[in-house]
């Protein structure tokens, strides 16, 4: 028949992808997402003024690419004065602090599964009880979810907000006598360097058991570390990416997978003696 066409489905969209920098692990999840998405992808990276980020954010605005992945704190705050686009942030800690979330903003959160480092730590240190957490404020998803977690393992989670590094270092101190360890998250607005590695001095002189978020810490005398995945976090992204508009309401989704090493000279030293299953967890710092 003359005068009819078949309507031919429209290409999926493209998406930027804006960093904050290009620290290795920001560039990680840039490069784990070009893997996954075969369709236009326009990158842009944030500079060191607002000036530049202005600039930046007014290609991204002029740009007919529809949806928008964030990656990283500076890069969420500038995508989040976009209009008429659909943003995916991630690499983000304190998303809740900083008005985020929005109808057409969304996100991954920053940290692995909380229940895969608790299941793991009590499997190592079937003794272990009283866990203590120092945060800022703002954090009420992931505490919740730790909460959660730690019953389910038979922990009692002990969380103490702070206001700064100091007060971190001063709540520590007060709380060590009542915990037997202490789970170390990334805040870095109550964290800094020389704070944390007088954190770590004092819980290995105090025999306390320390779970952190990097494994560069295990050397500091952390027993275990859990990791996020940048495949993961990208794998999660383009998931939100491809139901941008149609999410199930979740403000921040979840990550599926934890990267968790153990420490073998401080279960020495705590006399832990890892078992079978998470031997190949173990690691020498």
């Amino acid at each position: 028949m003359t005068g009819c066409s078949t309507a031919q489905p429209k290409p999926a969209p493209g998406i930027a992808i804006l960093l904050s920098d290009r620290s290795p692990a920001f560039v990680g999840v840039q490069r784990e997402i070009e893997k996954r998405y075969s369709h236009r992808i326009e990158k842009y990276y944030l500079g060191g003024n607002e000036v530049e980020n202005s600039a930046v954010q007014k290609k991204i605005q002029s740009s007919d690419i529809p949806r928008v992945v964030s990656i990283g704190l500076p890069a969420a705050r500038v995508a989040r004065g976009l209009s008429g686009k659909r943003v995916v942030f991630c690499q983000v800690f304190n998303y809740e602090d900083t008005d985020l979330v929005t109808s057409w903003m969304k996100g991954v959160a920053a940290m692995p599964p909380v229940e895969d480092l608790f299941r793991t730590w009590k499997q190592l240190s079937p003794r272990l009880k009283n866990v203590g957490v120092i945060t800022g404020g703002n954090l009420k998803d992931l505490m919740g979810e730790a909460e959660v977690a730690a019953r389910k393992h038979g922990l009692n989670l002990v969380h103490v907000q702070a206001r700064s590094d100091k007060e971190t270092l001063y709540a520590f101190k007060r709380l060590s006598p009542k915990i037997q360890g202490l789970w170390l998250v990334p805040d870095n607005r109550v964290l800094s360097r020389s704070v944390i590695n007088d954190m770590m001095a004092y819980s290995v002189r105090q025999g306390r058991q320390v779970a952190v978020f990097s494994d560069q810490l295990l050397a500091l005398g952390g027993l275990l570390s859990a990791e996020t995945s940048a495949a993961d976090i990208a794998e999660q992204v383009l998931e939100r990416v491809k139901n941008a508009g149609r999410e199930n309401g979740v403000a921040v989704s979840g990550l599926t997978v934890s990267t968790i090493r153990i420490n073998t000279v401080m279960a020495r030293r705590l006399n832990l003696k890892i078992p079978k299953p998470l031997r190949g967890l173990a690691h020498a710092p």
